[in-house]
């Protein structure tokens, strides 16, 4: 169960766009791969979407949060 502080108001198309990078994200075989900058030019090519420097950035901070958390319920299930 995800518990989460409530999304601040004017911010929910950033987190849209960082759920589709989330949704497309690989695997290592050992659990998720970050979001690159590749993969987000990448998705900013193929969408035709404009990311600002601040939101790269938020993006790349709301990942390294996900891949923490990530690895902290790996590590509870482990022991």
């Amino acid at each position: 169960m995800l518990n989460a502080a409530p999304l601040p108001a004017g911010l929910e198309a950033l987190w849209a766009d960082f759920a589709e990078l989330h949704d497309s994200r690989g695997s290592t075989g050992f659990g998720p791969m970050r979001i690159t900058y590749s993969d987000m030019a990448s998705w900013q090519s193929l969408t035709g979407r404009k990311l600002a420097s601040w939101e790269v950035d938020a993006i790349r901070r709301a990942d390294n949060a996900y891949l923490a958390s990530w690895a902290q319920q790996q590590a509870d299930k482990n022991g």
